[in-house]
């Protein structure tokens, strides 16, 4: 993973969005709860990727990452990206395989977030969550709907 730096995601919804950043609660508050710094955003290639930290709240009873939480890291990229490239839509499916687990000494997870098909009203994004040594721990397919 490269060196991080950080984007004020507040910034590039206002300039992106311009008046109708007023119709959202941006950014979005679970974006702020879990943490999420945008780390690379590419309007061009209609990629992202969020940086977030691993608390100790998100463990379940292994000292893992629970999954429901690994999930809502990946809907927290494809959000926001979503948003950004494509007009309001909402996440209609989100197909997840976690491949091996995320532990706390890991500190931070980087979720970055392509789209892979924009089809009439349908919006599919991929995404891949790694480390810092660029481990994949997870992937997902999300499909989005434009409403």
């Amino acid at each position: 993973m490269q060196e991080d730096k950080s984007f004020d995601i507040a910034k590039i919804f206002e300039e992106t969005l311009g008046d109708q950043i007023k119709d959202f609660k941006l950014p979005p508050p679970s974006f702020t709860v879990m943490g999420c710094e945008v780390i690379t955003f590419s309007k061009e290639t209609k990629t992202i990727t969020v940086k977030m930290p691993i608390l100790k709240s998100w463990l379940n009873p292994y000292g893992t990452m629970q999954g429901g939480f690994i999930v809502g890291a990946i809907d927290n990229a494809v959000g926001p990206l979503s948003m950004l490239i494509a007009p309001p839509n909402v996440t209609r499916d989100i197909e997840s395989k976690l491949l091996i687990p995320i532990l706390m000494d890991i500190e931070y997870i980087y979720v970055t977030a392509v789209l892979f098909e924009h089809k009439k009203r349908r919006l599919i994004f991929d995404a891949v969550v790694k480390d810092n040594n660029e481990t994949i721990y997870a992937k997902a397919r999300l499909t989005n709907w434009i409403v």
